[in-house]
């Protein structure tokens, strides 16, 4: 682990959260897809993450947070 690089994203399926649920305001369930809310580590702000993801950064500090 020593060897690592820093800085490098994880292999699994991830991305950056977001504050707000833009799907959310959709109406008729067009392009449905499942989004999570879940709570970064490190300042505890709230972020909206797709269903299949096992990473994401935090919308506010950027801290990468595993699911």
């Amino acid at each position: 682990m020593a060897d690592e690089k820093t800085g490098k994203k994880p292999g699994e399926e991830g991305g950056s959260g977001t504050e707000k649920d833009a799907e959310s305001g959709e109406a008729g369930g067009r392009g449905h897809y499942h989004r999570l809310l879940y709570t970064c580590w490190n300042d505890h702000a709230s972020n909206y993450v797709h269903g299949n993801w096992r990473w994401f950064t935090c919308w506010r500090c950027g801290a990468l947070n595993y699911m």
